[in-house]
């Protein structure tokens, strides 16, 4: 009888642990009660936190891009619009000319709204 009961216990399969997520700031597994989700990747709780100012986040205020995390504003500095209007003054302002919306290098018309969307059409006055 001890003898069927080694063959089988042979015969199975070793035990293997649950795989769990690994945390993608500091690459150790999470477990349940310490995760944190945002972005599809599960976190640690004080891992949880803006890559710039390093404050702790919440699922209301986390912004992610990729694999990183980012408090709202610390979001907007890095990937939001730049300008002035945008946080960043007028030093912040380019000599964009406007190719990418049809303006020629050279062209000296002023830059207004009428002039993406009317017509350019000389005999109107």
């Amino acid at each position: 009888m001890l003898r069927e009961i080694r063959s089988v216990a042979k015969s199975k399969m070793p035990f293997k642990p649950v795989e769990h997520a690994k945390c993608p700031k500091c690459g150790k597994s999470v477990y349940a009660a310490e995760e944190m989700v945002a972005g599809g990747y599960k976190w640690h709780k004080f891992c949880f936190k803006c890559n710039m100012c390093n404050k702790l986040l919440d699922s209301c205020t986390v912004a992610e891009h990729g694999n990183e995390l980012y408090c709202k504003q610390c979001h907007g500095r890095k990937y939001g619009p730049k300008g002035v209007g945008f946080g960043l003054g007028a030093g912040a302002l380019n000599m964009d000319s406007g190719e990418k919306f049809g303006n020629k290098p050279n062209d000296n018309r002023p830059m207004t709204a009428e002039a993406f969307t009317a017509p350019i059409n000389p005999q109107h006055r």
